[in-house]
């Protein structure tokens, strides 16, 4: 399962149905893993935090494993942005780290976990929400 920012974030702040997700997955054993955009999404907005924030995002952030960006994601996530664009008749709208998102989930042939949906869908790859 790839984690997507906006799930993490909700899960972060309690939201129950990101909370119930993350039980389930925790008890039906289910890999998570956090693309690097991701981890730098996270990052980005703690430091408009305290110091208590940033900590608890770099300690909940040790619990998943991180899928850094290669060239074969990286040429897969322009791909995908390609034809979400060309769908759109020109420019979809989506920014430049879902795609870097839904090519993990491409890769590696898991469903994004997101509340995105409309992104997600618009390139392609197998989603599940909460």
């Amino acid at each position: 399962m790839i984690l997507d920012t906006s799930f993490l974030i909700d899960l972060f702040n309690g939201r129950e149905g990101a909370f119930e997700k993350g039980i389930e997955l925790s008890e039906t054993k289910t890999v998570q893993r956090v693309p690097s955009p991701v981890v730098m999404e996270l990052s980005y907005g703690a430091e408009f935090g305290d110091e208590d924030e940033r900590r608890a995002v770099r300690n909940a952030l040790r619990m998943y494993p991180v899928v850094e960006q290669n060239d074969t994601i990286a040429h897969r996530a322009g791909q995908l942005l390609a034809r979400a664009d060309q769908q759109a008749d020109g420019e979809s709208g989506i920014d430049k780290v879902d795609p870097m998102v839904a090519a993990v989930s491409d890769v590696y042939d898991e469903p994004v976990l997101t509340d995105n949906v409309e992104d997600f869908a618009a390139l392609g790859v197998d989603i599940e929400t909460y």
